[in-house]
């Protein structure tokens, strides 16, 4: 992935990681002595049972998918997309394939006594799923800053560079809490105008998480509550697409990292992606993306020489 940097040597600074403890479902965070963080770069094909922390977690996968499974919600992360998961959510890790990934542990009680904080309660009330879908504007910046902040901690192995790295994740909750900002600022004309953005909002995480499912027009009505004819002008109004566009084009973002994994076949990448043939992946993706999916993979090879 894009800043990845995979020369680095990856070694723990100050000590070495011991091991993991668990009582019961609680993990007893493993940080760098005298310190609030630990960052892993992790390949290794195993996953870990349920279990919680008093940490917030960010896994970032920078080479093949992971899977992950968060306050009862199942995600299937694409290379470059960034999960959080905050303090004491019941998370677990599902691994049964090659990668890499950097895994990263903060404390972070001392952010609540910040003026703004209120400004992330509700982000950090769930996991959050940050990609070029469900942040736009500000993912790039994001994923460029957690790299940023492995290679600060992996480049000095006597060292750890505390006040530089919580910097920078300091800068990513201020981005964070702007977008929120400015949600929760929008002027609405009248409380259902409000209750329908929320609705939609609702409904366009729910088709990032499960863009791979079979979702129709009907349960997508039915999730906000409208008729599907109502629902239709509405979701247009909302995201100026239609639903059906919407849902392909999500599909299309995720057939475009698969294909960088060169051990996926391209009928299999149609699958994983909720396109129902072969034949209707090749023609959503070539409609999207000006190529069909094979001309697209061969050009990230070469681009890869």
């Amino acid at each position: 992935m894009e800043n990845f940097n995979p020369d680095l040597d990856y070694k723990q600074p100050i000590r070495e990681f011991i091991k993991r403890t668990l009582t019961d479902d609680i993990e007893d965070v493993d940080f760098v002595p005298q310190s609030n963080l630990r960052i892993w770069y992790n390949y290794q094909v195993e996953g870990y049972p349920l279990h919680r922390h008093s940490s917030l977690e960010v896994v970032v996968p920078v080479e093949n998918g992971y899977k992950y499974t968060a306050d009862g919600r199942k995600f299937f992360l694409n290379a470059g997309d960034i999960l959080i998961i905050p303090p004491n959510i019941m998370h677990e890790i599902e691994c049964d394939t090659e990668g890499k990934r950097f895994i990263y542990l903060f404390e972070i009680d001392f952010m609540k006594r910040f003026y703004d904080y209120p400004d992330l309660e509700d982000f950090l009330s769930e996991p959050q799923l940050i990609n070029a879908m469900t942040h736009p504007d500000n993912y790039r910046k994001i994923y460029k800053i957690f790299l940023e902040m492995a290679d600060i901690y992996f480049s000095q192995p006597s060292k750890i560079c505390e006040i530089t790295i919580f910097g920078r994740l300091l800068e990513i909750f201020g981005v964070i809490a702007r977008e929120q900002y400015q949600t929760n600022s929008i002027n609405f004309s009248n409380d259902k105008q409000r209750e329908n953005f929320y609705k939609f909002k609702s409904l366009i995480t729910y088709i990032n998480h499960h863009y791979m499912d079979n979702i129709s027009l009907e349960y997508a009505a039915t999730y906000v509550g409208f008729s599907k004819f109502h629902f239709a002008r509405l979701f247009k109004e909302y995201t100026d697409s239609s639903f059906y566009d919407y849902l392909c084009h999500r599909r299309i973002i995720a057939a475009k990292s698969f294909l960088e994994d060169d051990s996926l076949s391209i009928t299999e990448i149609g699958r994983m992606c909720g396109f129902s043939n072969q034949t209707t992946f090749t023609r959503s993706f070539s409609a999207h993306v000006n190529m069909t999916p094979s001309k697209y993979r061969q050009m990230l090879r070469q681009n890869r020489l």
